[in-house]
This record gives C-alpha cells, structure tokens and sequence, in this order.
C-alpha cells in the first residue's frame, strides 16, 4: 500500500480535534488553567476556533499563512493552534527559550505574518519582529500585556459580534500537501529545521493510534493529563491537544514547572496521565518533596523525548504504583514511531514499532542486519513529515529515493519486536528532551574573542539524568601560556550562555585543550573528543584518590 492510500473521514485536522467521537458533554473541561483555575470547555474551545479563523481572515491573512507562536505554557494556545488550521494556515511554534537570533531565523524560514508571545518574552518577540521587518501592529500577547506594549490577540482576532468560520474543507490531496504544523528541529544533523507537518501525517497518527491502542474506545474513562511538558514541542501538542482534544481528556495546564507546582496540581486536579521528559521521572523518584504530597490519583507516566534507565523506569513503577510506558518518535513523524502496552511493556526497551509505519534496521552500507544486531533504524508511513521548509538538501539526506526516513539513531530488535536505543549516528545532544546541535555551539564559541578552535560534546551529567553540552577550544596565540586557563575557560562558557537559548548552555563547562581531533578532510571527530573528556576524568579520578 502507497503511504498515503488510506482515506479518513477528515481531511482538515481540527474537523477531527472537534469530533467529540465519543459523545463527550460539550460542557465538559476540556483546558484548565492550573494557577487560575480558568477553563475552556469543548463547546468554548468550537467558538474560539470559529471566532479566530475569521479574525485571521479580516486581519488579511490566506491560506497558506504562517502565524509563529512563542509562549510559555497557556490555556490559550490549543485556540490559536485550532483556528490557525481551521483557516488552511500553517501554525509555528517557538521554543520559549530562544533569543532574538534563532527566533528571527524562525520567523524568516517560516516566512510568519503574525506573532503572538507571552509578556515574559515580548521584549524579545519585538526584537526579533523589527530585525525581519515584520510590523510592530503584527506582534500580539497571548494574555493581556500588563505594560500594554501590543494589543491582546483577542481584542483584534475575536469578535463574537463577527460570523463565526467552520474549518476549510479540503481535498484528500490538499490534506496530504498542507502544513498544519511548522515546528522546528535539528532531525537527523545541523541546525533547527522547520518540519513540515501536513493535517493528513497528524489525522493518520491520530487514528491508526486510535485504531491499535483504543484511545476512543471507552467513554466511561475519562483521563487528567497533566501539560508539564512544553506545549510547543510536538510530543506535547500529540500527547494534549491532536490526541487529547478528541479524547475528550482534561488537560491540566502548568505555565512553569517546579516539583512542588507539578505535585500540587496532581494532587488538586486528581491528575490521572502525566506524560514527562525523563529527568521529571527523575525527580519523581528522587526528590524528598515529592512525599509531602497526595499522587495517589497517578494511574500512567509516559516518558519519552531521550533515553531514561530502566532502573528508573522501575523505581517509579514501585513507588507509585503506577504503569510507567516509553515511547520513542521524532517531529519528523508526527511524532510518534515505538510504543508500549502494558502487558508486554519492557523497562529498558523503547517499545515497538507503530502499525502504520514499516520500518527496517540497516548497516553502513544499507544492508538489512538480523535480530539482536545493531544498525540503524529507518521507517516509513503516512505519519512522516513533507519535508524541510525551504531546505531541500536537508530533506533529501533526511528521506531517501525509497521514502525512508532515516532516524539516525542505532537500534536493536529482540524476538518479540521490541526496540532498544544502543547509539546515535546523529551528532545531536539530547538536554531534557531538547535538540541541541553540536555544529551551532561550535559556530557560536568560534565568534568568540578568546577562542581558536571548537568542537562540542554530549556528556551524562547522572545528576540530572541527561545529557549536557560540554566545549572543548583552543586559544589564539597570544593568549596561550598566561596560567589563568580556568578563570578562561570560564569566561568563555559565561560568553556562549549569553547568546544561546536556556537548553543549549554549556552545563558541562568548558576545557582548554591544545588541538581539537579533526579527519584529514576538516571533520571534528567528536569520539576522539569523548576519549579525551573519558581520559581526563580518569585523571581527575587518582588525583583526588591520592589527596
């Protein structure tokens, strides 16, 4: 069967976010505002939608459209997705984090008409609107500005007074080939690139999952999932809104997380779900505040984003009592490709391949390896991406003449199907479930004054249970020698942390070395760099056994 064979009843996304398929009361609390308590109901949700298509349409916006929205966690969010497709445009959401630099790169590839930012990130948001030419009358807040520095994107896109708009209707090829979501992500190598998500890959996700794990089987079960995780990352917009919404799930909404705001609203709202990163399971388990709590509503904990320890995967299952499941996926893929059930769930396993993806394990010369062998992990389906916007060369090193994706992760198949992550092939580092490209920190530590020579690094901080960023660089001449390596070193890391978004930080500090390990064609070899930090630790290691 081609990829894209299959027929669905919708064709716009937000058609089937609306569909209520199991009957849910329209007077149910589909949004609640952990903090505030202010909710959005699905009967509400089905008018701001309606209401913001036609505000996009009176603001001049078409189909086709980009609207970036850059924001924090926010009850208004699933409204702006929502009436942004119902109208045929395209919606982009920012990582909060960014700086005006990567946030302008943004808006330029995704070539966005409107921004809408929280007030936390305004200054920034405006920043980056004037450096790409967009007007300043086109940067809206998402809450009421307390500095009324831009109008509220409601006081100019909604207007109950106004005929509300249903979604577009669209063809089975015009839902194949129109962008719903652009998010962006570093794929396999490189900088961040805008993911082009059609409303078909998102429609086909939704329902093949429907079709395999039942999540519009019962609708005696309702669920309390818990937003901890960014509603900008595309596992949060699955996980919430595409698989949420039409669940008939109650999403409960927490603009920041700390332990103590993430146990709080658990134990007020009764939060059943609670889909995390892997060093929130972390916490979970490790952190004594955790116990002040009531977690005894806690019936799943999805992890996903980055690799977690089996061990942890055990320890919260036995602490709480609870199903912990993995998952394994990719903005490239709308975005899920492994799952786990529980009856045959394995704690050191990313789960098994999807039904609707098919999916292969391949060598270095693209031969097919057996069960137990390492290689890596390609896959197809009618979940996988359009393609790069705007980048063609990146699309086509990403997807083959074959259409497979390769993921550039290196995995293992067990017997019953089951997946385990060994290695990746991409050089990207995984922060808290966040994308960080070695090749960009690199471009940023060679602007600065005090270096030569970089190349970047993953190392496991056990700490936090992730990866972090570590640089090693070289000195220009006429600093070499001067004894204050690590007074440098230090000011170094301080430079690069003040151009780079949170989550790309230098948290595994910086080292002065004398060459970095390079191929004869100019390739670092970022190994090489791992034997070195490896060797360095070891001497850190008998130095301090010897004191």
């Amino acid at each position: 069967m081609a990829l894209h064979d299959r027929r669905y009843k919708f064709t716009n996304v937000v058609d089937m976010m609306l569909s209520n398929p199991m009957g849910r009361p329209e007077s149910k609390p589909l949004q609640i505002d952990a903090r505030t308590g202010e909710t959005i109901t699905l009967n509400h949700l089905r008018h701001l939608v309606g209401a913001i298509h036609a505000g996009l349409r009176r603001f001049g916006l078409n189909k086709g459209d980009t609207v970036c929205l850059y924001s924090p966690n926010n009850i208004n969010m699933a409204p702006i997705y929502m009436g942004t497709m119902a109208a045929g445009m395209t919606i982009s959401p920012a990582n909060t984090s960014y700086v005006s630099a990567e946030l302008q790169r943004q808006l330029t590839v995704g070539e966005a008409k409107i921004l809408i930012a929280h007030p936390v990130n305004l200054e920034t948001a405006l920043d980056a609107a004037a450096a790409v030419g967009m007007p300043r009358s086109h940067v809206f807040s998402i809450v009421p500005d307390p500095k009324q520095r831009v109008r509220y994107y409601r006081d100019v896109l909604v207007d109950h007074l106004q005929p509300e708009l249903p979604p577009i209707k669209m063809t089975h090829e015009e839902s194949i080939n129109t962008v719903a979501y652009l998010c962006f992500s570093s794929g396999t190598t490189g900088r961040s690139k805008g993911v082009m998500t059609s409303h078909y890959n998102v429609i086909a996700m939704v329902l093949e999952t429907n079709n395999y794990a039942g999540i519009f089987a019962d609708p005696t079960v309702s669920s309390t999932s818990l937003a901890v995780i960014p509603l900008y990352h595309f596992s949060g917009i699955s996980s919430f809104f595409n698989m949420g919404i039409p669940a008939g799930s109650t999403t409960v909404i927490l603009e920041k997380y700390s332990v103590r705001a993430m146990c709080e609203a658990i134990q007020t709202f009764k939060v059943t779900s609670l889909p995390v990163a892997p060093p929130i399971v972390i916490h979970l388990v490790n952190r004594p505040e955790v116990k002040e709590y009531d977690l005894s509503s806690l019936e799943r904990v999805g992890t996903g984003s980055a690799p977690i320890a089996a061990s942890v995967v055990t320890r919260c299952q036995e602490k709480f009592k609870v199903y912990v499941g993995q998952g394994y996926g990719m903005t490239e893929v709308s975005p899920v490709i492994t799952y786990q059930m529980p009856e045959w769930a394995k704690p050191d396993s990313i789960g098994r391949v999807i039904p609707i993806m098919n999916s292969k394990i391949i060598d270095s010369e693209g031969r097919e390896v057996g069960l137990g062998e390492p290689g890596e992990l390609c896959v197809q389906g009618p979940n996988v991406m359009l393609g790069y916007k705007g980048d063609p060369e990146a699309t086509a090193n990403a997807i083959d003449k074959d259409n497979w994706l390769h993921t550039g992760d290196i995995v293992k198949k067990d017997a019953d199907g089951n997946l385990y992550i060994v290695d990746r092939i991409k050089e990207l580092i995984k922060y808290k479930g966040f994308q960080v490209a070695p090749v960009e920190l690199e471009s940023v530590l060679l602007q600065c004054p005090y270096v030569s020579d970089a190349g970047v690094i993953g190392i496991d901080d056990e700490s936090q249970g992730t990866e972090v960023p570590m640089a090693f660089v070289t000195l220009p001449e006429k600093l070499k020698g001067q004894g204050n390596s690590g007074v440098l070193a230090k000011k170094i890391e301080e430079w690069v942390d003040e151009r780079v978004a949170n989550h790309k930080r230098l948290r595994g500090g910086v080292r002065i070395i004398d060459e970095i390990p390079k191929s004869e064609a100019g390739k670092i070899l970022r190994k090489d760099m791992k034997d070195i930090y490896k060797k360095q630790q070891q001497q850190l290691g008998e130095r301090a056994s010897r004191l």
